[in-house]
């Protein structure tokens, strides 16, 4: 049978929205073949799966291999550490870590016990004080007036108690004498006790002799000079009588007055505690440094009113913040997971965030006794070794903790540099050169080296920290060279 002949193609007129697909159309012959019309939807399959691979590419979900890495080399790579321990070599030790904050240990906002108006403030920020400095006062003229008043009670009293005791030594002198004279008519008695007895002798012995020896007119002159004895006798104890309770009343005089001048001396002692009292609230308007310290807020100016119980309405709570710069040291709160792996003691070193160059050595303080509940932390305390001018209270911190076996590194005024490991540096050319990894292949960097540390060196230039290079690159290695990676 001849071959069907295929009709005439129809010629469609061109549009302007594209090209024409259904001109892709194969014609059948009419003897009850089927013409098939998937053309105009392969074409669209084709736009789908060439815009996805193109987006995959972008993307990097897909990347061209280049040239001959079927066959490239399988090479092994360590990360360059970036400065300030930004990234930790392949294999190293990870260290614990935790950020925190500078502050001082001794610190102390000023305020006084009494409310009052400031009438001086004498400090600014960034002051140095001594200890015991007037840091402000309060208003004190009711409290001079007070001191004055109990000053001039403790005179009165003091004067009373004099006079009183004046009274009490003119009183033991006219005692003294009281006694003197009674001792004299002590004597006098004796005396007339004796003439009495002499007298009443002569009578009673002359008796048998009266009208015969003795005539009337001597007997009446021997009885009237008994008589007078005994009456002179009589006198002088009536006399020493009222001498002794002459001495009673006066030592009972004495006494008064002695009692006198205790409740004066009480007295004295009572003025005195009332001018210590005035002496103490007047010493309490001044706002005196509890130490030697540094000043690091002003919070009042003079003409404001202190409250002792804090700042409230137009009161304020405190004049000034002091602390002292010897006690600063860093506080960090890592999770209570770690604290297994921190103890006291254990050496740190600390890097501040506000200087990445100026790095402190240091020790475990204190671990806090308790937890914090809501955060699941535990305040540790970070004692430095030394106190750079750099360092401020607030300012941010990294803790790195050494462990106790570990020798701490030195602090240093300049900035650390990247460290890279040595088997990962090569000689070409007579320079040292490393070659780090980058798409699949390799690029050769010349590198300027610095000091040396053990496995490690520093990397003064060429480097920046964080690329991953070769380790113990071959002599075949070349730059731009495609390579396989173990990671």
């Amino acid at each position: 049978m001849p071959p069907a002949t295929l009709p005439p193609a129809k010629m469609t007129p061109p549009t302007t929205n594209g090209p024409d697909l259904s001109r892709l159309r194969i014609a059948r012959s009419e003897g009850g073949t089927v013409v098939r019309r998937g053309g105009r939807f392969a074409w669209f399959l084709l736009v789908v799966v060439l815009g996805g691979l193109g987006w995959a590419y972008a993307t990097g979900r897909v990347a061209v291999t280049p040239k001959g890495e079927a066959g490239a080399p399988l090479v092994e790579t360590v990360l360059v550490v970036a400065p300030s321990g930004g990234a930790i070599a392949d294999g190293a030790k990870t260290e614990e870590r935790a950020n925190g904050y500078v502050i001082a240990r001794k610190k102390a906002s000023l305020s006084t016990v009494l409310s009052g108006r400031l009438i001086e403030v004498n400090v600014t920020e960034g002051q140095s004080i001594p200890e015991k400095f007037v840091v402000a006062r309060i208003q004190h003229d009711d409290y001079d007036a007070a001191l004055l008043r109990a000053e001039k009670d403790v005179l009165l009293a003091v004067a009373r108690g004099q006079e009183l005791q004046k009274s009490i030594e003119a009183s033991r002198l006219d005692l003294v004498r009281l006694k003197g004279d009674s001792a004299v008519l002590d004597d006098l008695v004796r005396q007339a006790e004796a003439e009495s007895d002499r007298t009443k002798r002569d009578l009673e012995r002359n008796e048998p002799l009266r009208g015969k020896v003795v005539d009337g007119t001597t007997w009446d002159r021997m009885r009237a000079a008994a008589d007078a004895a005994t009456a002179t006798l009589e006198a002088s104890r009536t006399r020493v009588r009222a001498a002794a309770s002459g001495v009673a009343a006066w030592e009972g005089e004495i006494a008064r007055r002695e009692a006198a001048r205790a409740t004066a001396d009480a007295e004295i002692a009572k003025a005195k505690d009332a001018e210590s009292e005035a002496r103490i609230l007047l010493e309490k308007t001044y706002v005196r440094a509890p130490f030697a310290g540094l000043v690091i807020r002003k919070d009042a100016e003079v003409g404001e009113v202190v409250a002792a119980t804090g700042a409230g309405g137009n009161s304020r709570g405190s004049v000034a913040t002091i602390i002292d710069p010897s006690s600063l040291e860093v506080q960090v709160e890592p999770s209570e997971s770690r604290l297994t792996r921190i103890r006291e003691g254990d050496r740190t070193l600390v890097i501040l965030e506000a200087a990445q160059g100026t790095k402190i050595t240091g020790h475990v303080r204190q671990v806090w006794p308790t937890a914090d509940r809501q955060k699941a932390t535990v305040e540790i305390r970070i004692a430095l070794d030394e106190l750079p001018p750099i360092l401020r209270p607030e300012m941010g911190a990294l803790v790195i903790f050494l462990g106790k076996d570990e020798k701490p590194r030195p602090s240093s005024a300049t900035p650390e540099k990247p460290t890279l490991a040595k088997k990962a540096v090569a000689v070409r050319g007579g320079a040292s050169v490393a070659f780090l990894v980058e798409g699949g292949v390799v690029r050769l960097r010349r590198l300027e080296l610095g000091a040396d540390r053990g496995d490690v060196v520093e990397v003064l230039s060429g480097l920046v920290g964080g690329e991953r290079v070769v380790i113990s690159p071959t002599a075949e290695l070349v730059d731009g060279a495609p390579v396989r990676t173990s990671k």
